[in-house]
């Protein structure tokens, strides 16, 4: 298991590990329930849980208390796109997020980052820049 060690506001140490699924999986989900984000722990729970095992996938936890997640998707040289981010409410503006994200930059040093945001502020205080408006296709 790979780990990243940061310094926590709260003098707290916080690990960033690589996802695992019986250790991680059910913290994820409640994080989706808590966030409202249904498709994930509703009918299209199981495959969520695939795409978190296909995805790049890190955990944080605060000694052996989970305190959020980063999935993301790369081409492995040009691109990453960051599906979601979850921190606990607990852990929120204690740089978790921002070492979820750098923890992902550091894997993939080449790559622009990506994503589609409801909480532009976030990204935006992680340099985060502004490129465009996003669009989306469903599926059928």
């Amino acid at each position: 298991v790979s780990f990243v060690y940061i310094k926590h506001l709260q003098k707290s140490e916080i690990q960033v590990k690589t996802y695992l699924e019986d250790r991680d999986y059910d913290h994820i989900l409640l994080s989706c329930q808590k966030e409202q984000w249904a498709r994930f722990y509703t009918s299209q729970k199981e495959a969520y849980k695939k795409a978190l095992r296909h995805s790049i996938t890190y955990v944080a936890y605060d000694k052996d208390v989970y305190s959020g997640y980063i999935r993301c998707i790369t081409d492995g040289f040009f691109t990453i796109y960051c599906c979601e981010i979850f921190v606990d409410e607990k852990y929120r503006r204690q740089g978790v997020g921002q070492q979820l994200i750098e923890t992902v930059r550091q894997a993939y040093p080449t790559s622009s980052m990506d994503v589609l945001s409801d909480n532009d502020s976030f990204y935006l205080a992680n340099d985060f820049k502004l490129l465009c408006h996003g669009l989306r296709k469903q599926p059928r």
